[in-house]
C-alpha cells in the first residue's frame, strides 16, 4: 500500500511540476556569464548553453567537506541540468527531479525539488545536506569545469565537477 502511494504522489508531482512549464519566450531571455579556461568567458542567453545545460555534475565538495562515492554515499551524487530548466540527479542514495530558473548574470533557484525516499545504511547524512543546498542555493558560479552553488554569493555550498563522457 506504502508503494502505491509512493508511486500515485511521484505521478501527481511530475504532472504538476510539468504543468508549471508554461511561460513567455520573453521571459525566459537571461544573460549568463561562465568562464572556461579553453574558451575564454562565454556569455550567453537562457535557451543558449550557459555551461550548465547537458552536463553530468559530479558532487566533489559538500558544505566545505570533500565527498566521495562508496566512502560517504553508497550512490554517486550528481545533477544534471537539462535546457528545459528541469533537473534530475543522485542525492547520493536517492534519485530527484525538480526544476531551475536563471536570473540575472549568476542568479539560480531550484524548486519542485521531490526525491525518492529509499533508506541507504550510509550516505543519508549527505543527502540530506545535498537536497538542503539545492533548497538554499541562489547563486552559481562556473569556472573551468567546476560548477559551485552559492547562498548569498558567500561562501561555497557545493561544488561539483563536469564529467563527460566520450
Amino acid at each position: 500500500m506504502r508503494n502505491v502511494i509512493f508511486i500515485l504522489s511521484t505521478v501527481i508531482l511530475a504532472l504538476s511540476m510539468n504543468a508549471c512549464k508554461t511561460r513567455s519566450a520573453e521571459s525566459q531571455k537571461v544573460s549568463t556569464t561562465v568562464e572556461n579556461s579553453s574558451v575564454g568567458t562565454i556569455h550567453a542567453e537562457k535557451g543558449v548553453d550557459p555551461g550548465l545545460d547537458g552536463k553530468y555534475w559530479k558532487l566533489i565538495e559538500l558544505i566545505g567537506n570533500q565527498v566521495i562515492a562508496g566512502e560517504d554515499s553508497p550512490k554517486e551524487a550528481h545533477i544534471i541540468f537539462n535546457a528545459d530548466n528541469r533537473i534530475s540527479g543522485n542525492a547520493g542514495c536517492n534519485n530527484f527531479a525538480g526544476s531551475y530558473q536563471l536570473s540575472g548574470a549568476d542568479r539560480i533557484t531550484f524548486s519542485q525539488v521531490a526525491s525518492t525516499r529509499m533508506m541507504c545504511i550510509s550516505g543519508m547524512d549527505t543527502e540530506d545536506k545535498f537536497l538542503q543546498v539545492l533548497n538554499t542555493a541562489d547563486s552559481f558560479i562556473i569556472r573551468n569545469d567546476t560548477l559551485t552553488l552559492n547562498r548569498a554569493r558567500m561562501a561555497p555550498l557545493a561544488r561539483f565537477a563536469a564529467v563527460y563522457v566520450k
